[in-house]
């Protein structure tokens, strides 16, 4: 049991903000921590070494004096005489404390410190996530250290997250991006994204920087029903190995198409027009398979799914004819994945048309990882999002990795407050 009492005077008006305020000063989870510290010492030395200035022939551990250390935790710094010992039959010197509760001999920040650094580092820049640390919590951090933090918690997170067992998904969804590295060079990112259609859960499933799809696909040992891409010709291919079937973005799907006609060197107006029947026929189907799955006529959603075949293959035979042969070969290849949500809602499997889901996700991304004045290393990158996309995918095994992270050997301390 540890008693801790203080006394706080209040000058000025008693307010609940200036209580607050004057119990921010005084820092009771400080003087509690301390108090901690030196109860648990005290009862590892005893048991080690037997009562102070108790002498007995048969002991094999002595104490051998006492060395002032710091440690820099989220209530601040604690500064406190840490006991060394001398074991007998090994002849070696230890001390007990830092054994016990998991301390390396020169680590000066605790294990929560390193957790809210790696943490607000994914929100914020190094720079401006020391000056938030300092404001919300008692302890002083340089840029380096927070840079380290994410180092050694990403780290652990890639592990837990590679070692996971292999699953089964309802649907997963690729997607990457780029940004400035080191030299010159462009990072590489590549992301998967798992979901479970019945609860809404998402998980992270591979996670890469400059490293070929078929690699970020091995890290999901499992299998997926449904996948789901921009129809990136890699990332499809890779996707397609781990799913029963796989669909195309329509969107990004039509936006490929205009890029195909404008290098074509069309106008601009001739552009609309082909992009315009398009989105027309794409959209149709759309709307037919909200309509149909809500009134169950899947009859007429299968000749729907046939019509939109048959328009998408006279348009790419049209384009052929007008000299357009990558645009017509893309849009021929490109039919039947972008009809597969349309096929799997006849069995009453909700697929989407689109995978604005992994672009929200990248989103995420963008707004930590690229700016013009950021550039990242491969390693130091891959670090960081691991930690803010396990963050964002799933809060609960988010929560659970940063249990597994902090768990040692606990103790059970008692704590009252007079």
């Amino acid at each position: 049991m540890i008693s801790v009492q203080t006394q706080i005077e209040i000058q000025g008006d008693l307010s609940l903000a200036n209580i607050s305020r004057e119990l921010e000063e005084v820092n009771i989870p400080k003087e509690i921590l301390k108090s901690a510290i030196a109860k648990l010492q005290d009862e590892l030395v005893v048991d080690l070494c037997g009562p102070k200035y108790e002498r007995k022939p048969s002991r094999k551990v002595i104490r051998a004096g006492t060395s002032s250390r710091t440690l820099w935790t989220r209530h601040g710094k604690i500064e406190f005489r840490l006991t060394r010992v001398y074991d007998l039959g090994s002849n070696c010197y230890f001390r007990p404390l830092l054994v016990y509760i998991g301390v390396f001999p020169k680590q000066r920040i605790i294990d929560d410190l390193v957790l809210e650094c790696a943490e607000i580092a994914t929100y914020l820049t190094f720079r401006d996530s020391k000056t938030v640390i300092e404001n919300l919590t008692s302890a002083q951090v340089s840029r380096g250290r927070i840079h380290g933090c994410v180092q050694r918690v990403g780290d652990f997170m890639n592990r837990q997250r590679r070692s996971a067992p292999a699953q089964v998904q309802d649907l997963i969804l690729g997607d990457g991006t780029k940004c400035h590295g080191l030299g010159g060079k462009k990072n590489g990112v590549n992301v998967i994204l798992g979901k479970n259609q019945d609860t809404g859960e998402k998980s992270l499933l591979g996670l890469d920087v400059n490293k070929d799809w078929k690699e970020t696909a091995y890290q999901f040992k499992g299998r997926a029903h449904v996948a789901v891409s921009d129809n990136e010709p890699s990332l499809r291919n890779a996707l397609l190995e781990k799913s029963d079937y796989y669909g195309a973005c329509n969107r990004h799907c039509l936006g490929d198409v205009k890029y195909y006609l404008w290098s074509a060197g069309l106008s601009k107006s001739e552009r609309e027009v082909i992009v315009d029947e398009l989105e027309a026929i794409v959209q149709t189907l759309h709307n037919s398979v909200n309509k149909h799955v809500a009134d169950g006529d899947f009859e007429r959603l299968k000749k729907r799914i046939g019509w939109t075949l048959c328009e998408l293959e006279k348009i790419s035979s049209g384009l052929a004819q007008k000299g357009l042969g990558t645009v017509a070969k893309f849009i021929r290849n490109c039919a039947n994945y972008m009809v597969t949500y349309a096929r799997l809602a006849i069995a009453n499997v909700n697929v989407p048309w689109t995978n604005n889901l992994i672009e929200r996700l990248m989103g995420e991304v963008a707004k930590r990882i690229k700016h013009k004045w950021m550039h990242w290393s491969a390693k130091g990158l891959e670090n960081l999002l691991n930690i803010l996309l396990a963050r964002y995918c799933n809060k609960r095994a988010y929560a659970e990795m940063k249990e597994r992270y902090l768990s040692s050997n606990k103790a059970i301390i008692r704590i009252a407050i007079i």
